[in-house]
C-alpha cells in the first residue's frame, strides 16, 4: 500500500485506542440452564456447579457459575445484536474499521484474566471495553494483519468487579483472499494424535492438599477428543455464533482447514482441567494463555501441566501451574494459572 495511505490508516487506528466504551449488557441473568449447558459442553462435572448438596455444604445458596464463563454473559446474540441497555457507543469500531481496510478475518489469540469472585444464579453481568493497543502490520501463516488487545472490565449488577481481562485478537486478511498462499482448505490435515481417550476422566473431585505438592510435580494428563460436536456445542454454550466455528465454507474463507475451536471453549477446557486436578474447593485466581495450532475435528488434544510455584498469599495457600494442550499440529494452548487451594 502507498506510504501515505498506510500512515493515514495507522493514525486512524491509533486514535481508536484508549477510549472506554460500554456498558455492554447481558441478555439474561446468570441461570442454572446456561451453567448446565456450559458444563455439559466442556465435560465439566465439578460438583460445585452441578451438585446441590455439595454446593449447600460449601456455603452457596444459589447455582455457582464456572469462572471461565465470564465473557459469555455479555456476548451478542445469534443475529449479532447487543442486549438491551447496551450503550449507543458500544459498537466494535476498531474491528469495523479494520474490516473496511480489508482485514475481515478475526481470531482470538490470548487471554490474561484475573478472577475476583464467582457469579451466582440471578447475578447480572455487564462489561466495559478499552482498546489498549493495536500492533503495526504483522505477517503470519494466516495472513497479514494487526494484533488488537482489548482491556475488559466485567462487573455485576452492583457495579462490583468480578473479573478483568486482557484479550488479544488477530485481525487479518486471509492469505487465500490476498492471493499470497495456497488456500488452507487444500492442505492435508495432520493425522490424529494416537492416544486412548476416556470421556469420563476425572480425579475423584477431592481437594488437593498444599502440603502434598512440590515444585516440579506433574499433573495427570487429560485426553480430549476434538470432534465436530465438541467444537459446535462449545461455541453454542459460550454464546459465540461466529461462522468459522460451525461453517466449513466460512472457516476455509478465513484460511483455516476446517471449523475450529473458539477461545472461550479452550478457556473452559483449561479451567476444567485445573479444577479437576485441584478439587472443587479450589478457586481460580489468574488464568493466562495463548493459542497456537487450531483444534479441528478428527484430532485429539492432550492436556499436561506442572507445578511451578507454591506460596501462602492473602491468607490462602496458592499454587501456580504451567500447562499446555497439544494436538497433532503442535501446541494448541499454553499458559499458566494460579489457584487458591482449599487446604
Amino acid at each position: 500500500m502507498p506510504a501515505t495511505k498506510g500512515t493515514d490508516q495507522a493514525l486512524e487506528l491509533s486514535a481508536l485506542t484508549g477510549h472506554r466504551t460500554g456498558p455492554y449488557c447481558s441478555f439474561n441473568a446468570v441461570s442454572r440452564v446456561q451453567v448446565w449447558q456450559w458444563c455439559s459442553a466442556m465435560g465439566d462435572r465439578n460438583p460445585l456447579y452441578l451438585d446441590e448438596d455439595y454446593r449447600s455444604r460449601a456455603g452457596f445458596d444459589r447455582v455457582v457459575a464456572p469462572p471461565a464463563m465470564m465473557q459469555m454473559w455479555t456476548m451478542r446474540d445469534v443475529n449479532s445484536a447487543y442486549a438491551p441497555g447496551t450503550a449507543d457507543n458500544a459498537g466494535p469500531r476498531v474491528f469495523d474499521t479494520l474490516a473496511e481496510y480489508g482485514f475481515g478475518g478475526i481470531v482470538a489469540v490470548s487471554y490474561d484474566i484475573r478472577f475476583h469472585r464467582l457469579l451466582l444464579e440471578g447475578d447480572r453481568a455487564h462489561h466495559f471495553s478499552t482498546i489498549a493497543t493495536i500492533s503495526p502490520l504483522k505477517r503470519t501463516t494466516l495472513g497479514h494483519g494487526h494484533f488488537v488487545t482489548d482491556r475488559v472490565e466485567f462487573l455485576d449488577q452492583d457495579d462490583a468487579l468480578f473479573a478483568e481481562a486482557l484479550i488479544t485478537y488477530f485481525v487479518y486478511q486471509p492469505k487465500a483472499v490476498a492471493g499470497t498462499a495456497t488456500h488452507a482448505g487444500q492442505q492435508t490435515p495432520a493425522p490424529p494424535t494416537p492416544v486412548a481417550s476416556d470421556p469420563l476422566w476425572h480425579t475423584g473431585f477431592t481437594d488437593i492438599s498444599y502440603t502434598s505438592l512440590r515444585e516440579g510435580q506433574a499433573l495427570p494428563e487429560l485426553v480430549i477428543p476434538i470432534t465436530h460436536k465438541l467444537i459446535v456445542s462449545g461455541a453454542l454454550a459460550t454464546q459465540d455464533f461466529t461462522d468459522v466455528h460451525h461453517s466449513l465454507p466460512a472457516a476455509k474463507t478465513a484460511a483455516m482447514p476446517d471449523i475450529f475451536m473458539n477461545i472461550l471453549t479452550s478457556s473452559g477446557l483449561c479451567a476444567r482441567y485445573l479444577s479437576d486436578w485441584a478439587g472443587p474447593g479450589s478457586r481460580l485466581r489468574h488464568l493466562r494463555f495463548k493459542l497456537q495450532a487450531p483444534n479441528v475435528p478428527g484430532d485429539t488434544m492432550v492436556m499436561q501441566g506442572q507445578v511451578v510455584k507454591l506460596e501462602q498469599g492473602d491468607n490462602e495457600p496458592r499454587v501456580t501451574v504451567e500447562f499446555a494442550g497439544r494436538n497433532s499440529r503442535g501446541v494448541h494452548v499454553s499458559g499458566a494459572a494460579t489457584l487458591a487451594l482449599a487446604c
